[in-house]
């Protein structure tokens, strides 16, 4: 593991679970399912996001990495927002919606540090 990459990730998995729960019933979601699948979903992605930010950084600089890595974050975490019970459109959505909040807490914490 790369140096922050625990903190980090436990830092997503704190919030996005919180941020699934919160947002799940106004998806028609369970919470419960929702904040689960949210924690499988970043299990899965987090070590593919923080190795392929760090592989591609140099060469595609920070933006465009960014764009890469969450775009993969919210793709891949979708398909758990399906089984957690949310249609298609609103399982991405949801992902979406639960990165940017993971998002915005990792510039939060960047900016505090």
């Amino acid at each position: 593991m790369r140096d922050g990459q625990l903190e980090a990730w436990l830092i997503t998995l704190a919030v996005e679970g919180v941020a699934a729960a919160a947002l799940a019933r106004f998806f028609g979601v369970v919470p419960s399912r929702a904040a689960r699948a949210a924690i499988a979903g970043s299990l899965c992605s987090h070590p593919i996001v923080w190795y392929l930010f760090f592989r591609l950084i140099r060469q595609e600089g920070y933006w465009t990495t960014f764009a890469i890595v969450e775009s993969f974050a919210v793709l891949s975490e979708a398909p758990f927002y399906r089984l957690a019970g949310a249609r298609w459109p609103t399982a991405v959505l949801l992902s979406l919606l639960v990165n940017v909040a993971s998002v915005l807490a990792g510039f939060a914490r960047y900016a505090a540090w």
